[in-house]
């Protein structure tokens, strides 16, 4: 039933078999294992990653699509779009867009029209965890850091948001933007704790080829919440009039719950933005930069053969060399400096095929956790403003008492966001009985999910002790 298939590649295996349906139209193109393309698909000039889905209408052309995606009802145009991104409702993609991943594009959003000229004049870069709003355009050159969700609303102006896990948004009565900073750990977290599992459970692919990084929690993220904690002291110093950081510094550690509203003109062109709850935002991601951090020192800790924690544990660590800048490749988070390295592999002719360079990239992925620990450490002593041997009991204690805390907020925030469903009047209106609901969305303490994470904090924070 397919309609025209010219010039393509469809990799399929028994363990691994794609799908070309009724009404395709394919040109000019690689289908990755484990993909089906049905329903009016139309894809030209394109490659398609493993276990993807394109149907009911969808237009992909001059793109590359990241495995584990679906995208339906819409239309991509040159675009290099990394894993897990999900675009299901009718929305246009039509611009030079790197989209990193693990990303929803929300119904009607325009990211990008076809007005511009055909020279490489309009761009947009968006970190994993990009999600927009319904109905939201976009003007280009634009740069969302990553796990940013912009609400509804058209943009005029181009956009340069640095700050990770924000909610953008436009205020009618005002020309400069606003931001909320650690939006999501504040008022959704719940999303961060399912992030991780949700897109493991979302990976059907047999072979994992492409080394994919899931937890919202990792180098990439934790590099743009270091930038941003130094960006809030900075237009701190700036508001307040202090001639000294360490001064703006000691005022967000003293009010924590300060209503402190700062300008950053850099965000948005023309008009800059607000950034709106900075202290509460800055408490937040020091809290959530000290989880990240803990939490791979526990598993490096684990598999390594020390009894204890001890001085030699941690020199250990610190003999690893030390990366802290990094970038998402494809989804596989690398440290800065092994990507320009690979580079100038490259030119030396010492890397020659494709081949040399996936296992470069497989190396990296080997040494990842050790790179990972030894960051960790830097970020706890960028954070304190010292060298870890120097951390006290009490700085110990501090940074223990808010992992605690991020790792038990994550949880409860995740069953009151579910126990919603059961006592919001509005959420339980368009059900007869208790009965039927409970039929439909079944009982909170069957949740599967909920007893896993219950399961997870408890013996992590049981290790922490």
């Amino acid at each position: 039933g397919a309609f025209k298939l010219k010039n393509i590649t469809v990799l399929s295996s028994e363990e691994e078999p794609s799908q070309i349906g009724e009404g395709v139209e394919m040109v000019n193109g690689i289908m990755g294992y484990g993909s089906k393309v049905f329903y009016q698909a139309v894809a030209v000039r394109f490659i398609i990653g493993r276990n993807c889905q394109l149907k009911y209408g969808v237009r992909v052309l001059n793109t590359v699509l990241g495995d584990n995606s679906t995208v339906s009802c819409c239309e991509l145009l040159n675009n290099l779009v990394y894993p897990f991104h999900e675009q299901h409702h009718n929305s246009s993609f039509l611009i030079a867009t790197t989209i990193m991943g693990q990303s929803n594009i929300a119904s009607g959003a325009t990211i990008g029209s076809n007005h511009n000229s055909r020279s490489p004049d309009g761009e947009m870069v968006a970190g994993r965890g990009f999600w927009p709003g319904l109905c939201s355009d976009f003007k280009h050159n634009s740069k969302f850091a990553s796990f940013v969700l912009v609400s509804k609303g058209s943009y005029q102006c181009e956009l340069n948001i640095t700050y990770p896990f924000s909610l953008v948004s436009i205020n009618s009565t005002e020309q400069a933007i606003s931001i909320i900073p650690a939006y999501w750990f504040q008022y959704n977290m719940f999303a961060m704790a399912r992030n991780n599992s949700k897109f493991q459970k979302r990976d059907k692919r047999v072979v994992k080829a492409q080394h994919i990084e899931t937890d919202p929690f990792a180098p990439d993220t934790i590099q743009e919440i270091v930038e941003s904690l130094y960006r809030i002291i900075k237009l701190t110093a700036r508001t307040l009039k202090y001639d000294d950081l360490q001064k703006a510094k000691d005022y967000l550690h003293q009010n924590p719950d300060a209503d402190l509203t700062l300008e950053d003109p850099r965000c948005m062109k023309r008009y800059g933005a607000k950034i709106c709850k900075a202290a509460r935002g800055y408490k937040e991601y020091r809290k959530v930069a000290k989880y990240f951090a803990v939490k791979t020192l526990v598993a490096w800790y684990e598999k390594s053969t020390y009894t204890h924690p001890s001085r030699e544990f941690f020199d250990s660590i610190q003999d690893i060399e030390l990366f802290t800048e990094w970038q998402n490749v494809g989804g596989q988070v690398i440290p800065s400096a092994k990507i320009n390295e690979l580079f100038d592999l490259i030119k030396q002719r010492k890397i020659n095929d494709w081949k040399e360079v996936h296992n470069f990239y497989d190396e990296c992925q080997k040494n990842y956790e050790a790179y990972k620990t030894r960051y960790s450490i830097w970020v706890l002593e960028q954070l304190y403003s010292r060298p870890i041997t120097d951390f006290t009991k009490e700085i110990t204690k501090d940074i223990l008492k808010d992992v605690i805390d991020v790792s038990t907020y994550m949880y409860e925030s995740s069953v009151s966001s579910r126990e919603k469903d059961y006592t919001d009047y509005f959420r339980t209106i368009t059900y007869k009985n208790e009965e039927e609901m409970l039929e439909v969305v079944g009982r909170l303490e069957e949740n599967s999910f909920l007893k896993e994470l219950k399961a997870e904090t408890d013996e992590f924070v049981k290790k922490l002790e």
